[in-house]
């Protein structure tokens, strides 16, 4: 059984307003390139198939062309698309309802029967051959809030609910399953042990907290295709084998490192055999200088990127002292004669020992030992960037003091 493994698609995406459509055909493109020549039994969308919840019509319409193109390409190949913490879930199902007929299976949310059960049967995929010839299972299971699990039976404890919920899940297609073929498990959230590289990491990912790979049941599958994670990873020590296949695009500046898509075969009592396959972007994320340089130094760099190539340029800038107040003027007309977009810029401070070679004495200040506002706000301003202000700044402050002061005085 041949599973290409996809998520975290995020079409509508925007990055610092510029629009993203472009780089996302393209990766369809590419996508539907590697769709004929590997010919899957099955193509796994886990989650985030949409970057927000309310995704432009435009994006919608890419992904449905997408669908319709790739359902050509291989008419039996079975697509198994669930909702991500992005995706508007009623919708995804909505549009379900129409899909069926091209071996498309849209979960977006838990749904019960007629008598207020989980009906999990509707989480448990077929997947066949061309001639009709069960290969295997796919156990799909979309996006779900750590309070968002169902009550089932004596399971009081979130943990409890969540694992109960895998449990049952795997335990249904074990008695579909007597001659035990390989069977896919699928879910939209965060592993422990996993590289989050590139997320605003504490506690929580996108509003579910890490798990640990027992909460999602014992036995009864063979890989876990994973979504939500944007760093492609084999989780270390996994059994049975969990991955992410990260990003097709990096979303953020911090995404570093190849993307691309997760070509599984699986055979009844084999390891499964996992290809990564990279999708190249048209249009990288590029920080330039690869380290902080200061704001000449980098915009030298900016300089000398080639005219004719596509990017997103983060300026990456060491500050000796704040930006000119017109940093970003003289960014944009460097690049106005070049493809390159400018997102932004991030800065950091050198260490003490760089900067001066011994620490700065910027000493506490309390009650007794008040300074003047100029002497403030230089030790301030030592604080933030290791050195004191250069004279024109401060001539301007003191004359700033002075015009206060006056006004004060008057009032």
């Amino acid at each position: 059984m041949k599973i290409l493994h996809t998520s975290d698609w995020h079409l509508g995406h925007t990055l610092y307003d510029h629009g993203r459509m472009a780089e996302h055909e393209d990766f369809l493109r590419q996508l539907k390139i590697v769709v004929g020549e590997q010919q899957p039994d099955a193509l796994l969308v886990c989650g985030d198939v949409f970057d927000r919840v309310a995704a432009p019509v435009a994006a919608r319409e890419l992904y449905v062309r997408a669908l319709l193109d790739m359902h050509d390409i291989c008419p039996a190949m079975q697509i198994i698309v669930t909702a991500g913490n992005h995706d508007g879930k009623s919708a995804l199902e909505t549009e379900g309802l129409i899909w069926g007929r091209l071996h498309v299976k849209v979960i977006g949310q838990v749904e019960f029967d007629d008598d207020g059960q989980v009906d999990f049967d509707r989480h448990i995929v077929e997947i066949r051959d061309a001639q009709g010839c069960l290969l295997g299972f796919v156990a799909a299971v979309p996006h779900i809030y750590e309070y968002g699990y169902p009550q089932m039976g004596d399971a009081e404890d979130r943990n409890d609910r969540q694992k109960l919920f895998f449990q049952t899940l795997l335990d249904k297609v074990a008695e579909r399953n007597p001659d035990k073929l390989p069977v896919v498990l699928s879910a939209h959230l965060a592993m422990a042990g996993g590289n989050f590289a590139g997320h605003t990491f504490s506690d929580s990912i996108g509003g579910i907290e890490t798990v640990k790979q027992e909460q999602l049941g014992t036995g009864g599958y063979d890989y876990l295709a994973l979504g939500h994670i944007h760093s492609p990873q084999t989780l270390p020590g996994s059994k049975p084998v969990a991955r992410y296949c990260g990003t097709p695009i990096a979303i953020s500046f911090d995404e570093t490192g190849h993307h691309g898509v997760t070509m599984v075969t699986l055979e009844k009592g084999v390891p499964p055999f996992i290809e990564e396959i990279e999708i190249r972007n048209p249009k990288p994320l590029l920080t330039l200088p690869g380290k902080p340089a200061l704001f000449e130094d980098a915009l030298q760099e900016l300089r000398e990127f080639p005219d004719t190539e596509s990017a997103y340029i983060r300026l990456n800038v060491l500050l000796d002292g704040p930006l000119p107040p017109n940093h970003i003027e003289q960014i944009l007309q460097i690049l106005d004669r070049k493809k390159a977009e400018y997102c932004c810029v991030v800065t950091s401070l050198p260490s003490r020992e760089e900067k001066s070679g011994e620490n700065v004495d910027v000493k506490p200040v309390d009650a007794d030992n008040m300074p003047e506002p100029g002497e403030l706000a230089d030790r301030f301003f030592q604080k933030k960037y290791n050195v004191s202000m250069d004279a024109d700044l401060a001539e301007l402050l003191r004359k700033a003091i002075e015009v206060a002061q006056k006004n004060e005085i008057e009032h």
